[in-house]
């Protein structure tokens, strides 16, 4: 027997494959000379495997690991050619044996088809029509010769090496009689598996794509016939089944159709189970695709795959298997169904195997894995993560700029409203690792533009969000806060951007922070330039109280958000008298005392009908503090039509106590202030309600439970717009206070913290506050301003662009500034 008979790659048909099912991985050897074997039974010269090589580079037919099954270390795409997957040498995937030689009688049916003498080629434009009647004859031997010529002609036409210069198989009767043999010939294995090889390699050229593919639109049982035998085990039918589905199906041209009625006939069911059965890691990224593409934008596909366990399926692969391509495509797929079913994978712990994932030294498979971990990382667990938290950690500063930006993301979702996950940030210097990545994020900012800067901007709103999830819900929660607030300069550069989404997070970073006396220090002294945080957030309110009535959402940021954010902070932060002299001067400036029918901003906001009753709240709160200082207090109680307000808010007490309560409170140190100086105003009288539109049924937002969260697990609840941490819930959350005990004011302030430095008898903890570039010239603290120029308009208000539709798990790109 000689080499070419034990191989079968020579045209002789009187071959036949072994019944034994073949590992794929095992004949990479034999692949690798069938190409040398056409060669020398063409009577061409021999070639190399590296000239050959150099052959399918040159044609730009790269070999993806499916063509030779060996591992390849090129990008692994199924097709450079076309979407159709490319395997050379289908016949080659199994051991061959000569069969029995045929009777003269069926010889002389074979009479017509002959070889050109010159180079050994089969005169194919005679020998297609004969092998097409003979494939239809009753002798199941000479169908079986018939359709392994017609195989080794296909194969012909989608070899490089010995391609016509025109494609001869063009008939779609041809891919009729295929299709008639897989449905008449179940009993016989080996006509089944030349049949399916004899498609395949017909699909491995775009010619022959069209043609099946117009054939298919003809009858469509073409792929029924194809799902039948997806399913049959013996003589590894099922590979070639699977490979010559997924090559009709991935073309992007004319496979939709293909592909709707492969999911008509229920293909994902068939195709499923071999997830788990197959062995080969070649054969697996192929099946792995072709789920792909059945589940592609179709949710009873998806369905259906879930409920087979799929997704558990692609888990397993990746604990069990280690082909990068393989590894990849799975993720790939996990992506799409991150999106689609996301607690079913983290139920069978898919955020820990993924992590396993992340040291991988594939950038594509660690990027995959990147997206699929953020998709899934707001979802409640229980499980421990310390493994997958040190790997973000480590990829948070990474050179590449997605891989850092969607660690960034997955980290803080993956801290929000979960304890066990801040703490073992906090004790594994995530804090000092993430402050300087902040800093290094700030420091680079300046030298990107676009695209580049746009990816920086997002990185930095997530570096910072993380942060302010960090500064509260545990026992080190103070000392985080202290700690991020060592450069406020870096914060104090997030508000001047005005963007949206950034002064958003920074402000509730911020919220967090002037929690403690000890940082009120900083947040006084830091500047840029000759500007500082006051009168930056009174910018901030200024700007955003003029958008209420103009557009309700910015860049996916809610208007309302902002006011409430600036409002709070100022409440909180006038419980210092330095920063109440500051915030004084600039709420009395001109531009910020004639907003509306010319009140100060506070008043401003009491009146907007669409501002939400617990800012309201908070704005009295401001109001009761900013009565503390003189020449305030003389401001605000000239204003008549704020004094209407609180007398209007006085007399529903039995609608609104708490709003009632701080209302009183305000008129008895406005008739304090008078019986003082006495100053004798008029009587008010009961007036009709102009605070807005007070809903009576509206209750205050209620976000956070008596520790300051939620439930643990959860990513970051953003539906909630007025959320605010335990340690704030005494100034903003009225569900902590009993309105039926009528409340006394011992402090001039509500709910003032502790005398300043209680902590530290030395005064706050060192930092650099000050701008290093700032002028030289000292600019004196307010009141004493001799000369005051209004704050500039940093940034021009955008049009407005919509509510953001852009699902929690995604990060848009932002155009326009606040």
């Amino acid at each position: 027997m000689t080499y070419f008979q034990k191989t079968g790659m020579d045209l002789d048909p009187n071959l036949v494959i072994n019944h034994d099912d073949t590992n794929l991985s095992e004949i990479s050897y034999t692949m690798e000379q069938d190409s040398s074997s056409y060669s020398l039974e063409m009577g061409g010269t021999p070639s190399s495997a590296g000239h050959r090589k150099v052959d399918m580079w040159q044609n730009h037919n790269f070999d993806s690991g499916f063509q030779t099954m060996n591992h390849s270390e090129a990008p692994s795409i199924i097709s450079s050619l076309h979407p159709s997957s490319h395997l050379s040498g289908m016949s080659s995937m199994a051991e061959y044996e000569p069969i029995p030689n045929l009777s003269e009688q069926q010889k002389q049916k074979f009479d017509g088809i002959t070889k050109n003498p010159t180079d050994g080629q089969y005169n194919t434009v005679r020998a297609i029509p004969e092998l097409t009647m003979l494939m239809k004859d009753q002798d199941n031997e000479v169908v079986q010769k018939a359709v392994m010529i017609m195989q080794n002609i296909a194969k012909m036409e989608c070899d490089a090496m010995r391609r016509q210069n025109e494609t001869k198989i063009v008939d779609p009767r041809v891919i009729f009689t295929l299709r008639n043999l897989l449905r008449d010939k179940v009993d016989h294995p080996n006509i089944i598996r030349f049949t399916l090889g004899t498609l395949f390699n017909i699909c491995n050229r775009q010619e022959g794509i069209d043609l099946v593919t117009r054939a298919i639109s003809e009858q469509p049982d073409i792929i029924p016939n194809l799902i039948r035998h997806i399913g049959t085990f013996a003589n590894s039918i099922y590979k070639y089944a699977i490979l010559t589905m997924h090559s009709i199906l991935s073309d992007k041209q004319r496979g939709g159709q293909s592909v709707t009625i492969a999911r008509q006939q229920d293909a994902i069911i068939h195709v499923t189970p071999w997830l788990e059965a197959e062995k080969s890691e070649k054969l697996l990224p192929v099946i792995v695709d072709l789920i792909r593409v059945l589940c592609e934008k179709n949710t009873d596909q998806k369905v259906k795959f879930v409920k087979m366990g799929g997704p558990q399926k692609l888990l397993h692969i990746l604990q069990q298997r280690g082909y990068e391509n393989l590894l990849w495509r799975s993720t790939q797929l996990l992506k799409t169904f991150s999106n689609f079913d996301a607690p079913c994978l983290v139920a069978f712990g898919g955020r820990q195997i993924l992590a396993g994932m992340l040291s991988h030294g594939s950038p594509r498979l660690v990027l995959s894995t990147l997206e699929t971990l953020r998709n899934i990382s707001d979802v409640p667990s229980k499980m421990k993560e310390e493994l997958l938290l040190k790997s973000l950690l480590e990829l948070v500063n990474s050179r590449n700029a997605v891989i850092r930006l969607y660690s960034a993301q997955t980290m803080s979702n993956l801290v929000a409203n979960n304890r066990p996950n801040k703490e073992y940030m906090c004790s594994n210097n995530g804090v000092v690792n993430l402050c300087r990545a902040l800093a290094i994020a700030t420091k680079d900012w300046q030298n990107f533009q676009d695209k580049e800067a746009q990816q920086m901007e997002d990185y930095a709103e997530s570096l910072i969000c993380t942060l302010r999830h960090l500064c509260v819900g545990h026992p080190l929660a103070e000392k985080v806060q202290a700690y991020v607030f060592r450069e406020p300069l870096i914060f104090l550069h997030k508000l001047m951007t005005m963007r949206p989404v950034l002064l958003k997070h920074t402000l509730n970073l911020l919220l967090k922070v002037v929690s403690q006396n000890a940082l009120l220090a900083p947040f006084l002294l830091c500047r840029i330039g000759e500007i500082g945080f006051v009168e930056q957030l009174i910018h901030i309110l200024r700007v955003a109280c003029t958008q209420l009535n103009v557009q309700d959402v910015i860049e996916g940021v809610r208007v309302k958000d902002i006011v409430h954010l600036c409002i709070q902070i100022l409440r909180l932060i006038t419980r210092n008298p330095d920063i109440l002299n500051e915030v004084d001067f600039f709420l009395r400036s001109p531009e910020n005392s004639r907003m509306g029918d010319g009140h100060t901003l506070p008043i401003f906001v009491l009146q907007k009908a669409n501002v939400e009753e617990n800012t309201k709240s908070s704005t009295l709160e401001l109001i009761y503090n900013l009565m503390h200082h003189e020449k305030m207090a003389d401001h605000l109680e000239r204003d008549e039509i704020l004094c209407k307000m609180l007398h209007s808010v006085q007399m529903q007490a039995a609608n609104h106590p708490e709003l009632a309560n701080l209302a009183a409170n305000i008129l008895k140190l406005m008739s304090e202030k008078r019986e003082r100086n006495r100053i004798h105003y008029g009587r008010h009288g009961s007036f009709e309600s102009q605070f807005g539109h007070l809903s009576v049924a509206a209750q205050r937002t209620e976000v956070l439970n008596s520790h300051g969260e939620t439930y643990e697990g959860a990513g970051e609840q953003w539906s909630q717009p007025m959320s605010d941490d335990s340690m704030m819930e005494s100034y903003c959350n009225s569900s902590g206070r009993d309105s039926s005990i009528p409340e006394t004011y011992n402090s001039p302030m509500y709910h003032s913290p502790p005398s300043m430095y209680p902590e530290y008898p030395n005064g706050p903890p060192s930092g650099p506050y000050y701008d290093p570039h700032a002028s030289t010239s000292t600019r004196p603290t307010p009141p004493h301003y001799a000369n005051y120029d209004s704050p500039p308009v940093y940034n021009n208000i955008p049009s407005n662009q919509g509510p953001s539709s852009h699902l929690s798990d995604q990060y848009p790109y932002r155009q326009g500034r606040f």
